[in-house]
């Protein structure tokens, strides 16, 4: 009979034992697996999230916490500092890019992210349709985004109050489509961007308390440009009456038109954000966080830059280095107990292939006799006792290797839905190759003392009995 249908016979032959041998192997190689693709994959966001960004600067509280909020989105903000003063971070001789956040709504529980267009240029994002802001309320969607609510370039949406789930939206404030971002396996993927200026104006007269005062107390403190762009109560009241005096004129249009629908009566109402945005004093005007870049060749950069940031009132900044260090620090006992789990799992699935195989041989002595009168040489049956240690491997490295994508592809949607971050069961790595070979080790190693005995087996002994 061929050596490797006879091995597959015997290892059906004892159904039990086989499969408990392949199922202990494969649950080993799962768990490593699947701990493996979960970090390897957080690796890979982490490092395309903050390659460019020294530190995130934000009002005081929890360094980590700045991090997760301002950078990955997956947490709350330490709290709100003054736009007027945070913005003369751009100032200092040695930052070369200072990007404001501003966070605090969501659509359908996905964030909605004030900042600049700098934010998408510092992701390396492209535009796989229209074009990046201009006005307020106008907005740039990522490409997860665009495949989740498949909303169109035109298309409008409101906001809700907060970060999860929404008991307040602003319905009376609705924002317009304008840009659609490629997927680039980025925190751009799961955003909805808008301009600084759209989160003032959707939460025009809500107070936040803004903790980084940086003792701006008078419109002394404030430059020229923001002075510039407040109006007085005078041309408040003068912007008034010019509305009040087109709505009018909207009115007797109406009037004379009643044969139009009600819709159709309401396109001529236009909200202007531009004269809203000037009644929002500069002192009024938060963002939750800045994104910092020092300059290059300056070993000194980061730490004078550090130190002029945390000498502001209220406000502090957080070194992604630092921080990612100790993010790390503490994932990696969970990720160690994992591993160590799984390789114990398969030492205890060695140690059973080996009783499996070496019970079975004391079963099988009188056929290997057979085997060897009928002309099978030693080494033959050395071999196919080793070839059955390696069939039992490979059955269970394949049932691992399924079992772990199947489950990092179902476990990627709990992901996706609780931190909004994308994961795939369906990506594989060389440390695939390196666990292949690590199975086989561990089936030849299983098989070869019952292999060895069965190679030592006495004919005319065990044929006698």
């Amino acid at each position: 009979m061929n050596l490797f249908k006879l091995s597959w016979k015997n290892i059906k032959y004892r159904p039990l034992g086989s499969g408990l041998s392949i199922l202990l192997l494969a649950a080993g190689i799962s768990i490593i697996l699947v701990t493996i693709l979960t970090t390897r994959q957080l690796d890979d966001k982490f490092k395309k999230n903050v390659e460019n960004v020294d530190f995130v600067v934000g009002a005081k509280g929890s360094r980590l916490q700045l991090l997760l909020c301002n950078i990955f989105q997956v947490d709350n903000p330490t709290g709100n500092i003054r736009y007027a003063k945070a913005n003369a971070i751009k100032m200092h001789p040695l930052v070369e890019m200072a990007i404001p956040l501003s966070i605090g709504d969501n659509y359908q529980t996905y964030r909605i992210v004030g900042t600049t267009e700098d934010y998408i240029t510092l992701f390396n994002g492209k535009f796989q349709k229209g074009e990046v802001w201009t006005a307020p309320m106008q907005a740039v969607i990522g490409g997860g985004i665009k495949e989740k609510f498949d909303l169109k370039i035109g298309d409008t949406f409101a906001g809700g109050h907060g970060l999860g789930e929404s008991t307040h939206s602003h319905d009376d404030v609705l924002y317009k489509v304008v840009g659609i971002l490629e997927k680039n396996n980025t925190v751009l993927d799961n955003l909805l961007l808008t301009s600084l200026e759209s989160v003032w104006v959707v939460h025009a007269g809500e107070s936040h308390k803004a903790k980084g005062s940086l003792e701006v107390k008078s419109l002394d403190d404030l430059d020229s440009l923001a002075k510039a762009n407040m109006m007085t109560l005078e041309e408040f009241q003068a912007q008034n009456a010019k509305e009040a005096a087109e709505e009018k004129e909207h009115a007797h249009e109406k009037h004379d038109h009643e044969h139009h629908d009600h819709d159709h009566a309401h396109e001529h109402k236009i909200v202007n954000y531009d004269s809203l945005l000037k009644t929002i004093s500069p002192l009024d005007r938060e963002i939750t966080g800045m994104l910092v870049k020092v300059k290059e060749g300056s070993a000194k950069a980061k730490l004078s830059v550090s130190a002029t940031i945390n000498t502001y009132e209220g406000m502090m900044a957080a070194d992604v280095a630092i921080e990612m260090q100790l993010l790390k620090e503490l994932m990696s006992p969970a990720t160690g107990v994992l591993e160590m789990l799984a390789y114990v799992i398969m030492i205890i699935a060695a140690i059973s292939m080996f009783v499996a195989m070496f019970n079975s041989l004391k079963d099988r002595q009188y056929e290997i006799a057979l085997m060897r009168v009928m002309g099978s040489s030693s080494g033959k049956v050395f071999a196919s006792i080793l070839l059955e240690g390696i069939y039992l491997a490979l059955l269970g490295f394949t049932a691992g290797w399924l079992l772990s994508h199947i489950g990092m592809q179902i476990f990627s949607g709990y992901l996706s839905e609780a931190y909004h971050y994308d994961f795939s069961g369906w990506i594989f790595i060389k440390e695939e190759l390196y666990i292949l070979i690590g199975a086989l080790v561990i089936g030849v190693v299983a098989a070869l003392f019952p292999a060895y005995k069965a190679y030592r087996t006495d004919i005319s002994e065990t044929l006698s009995k």
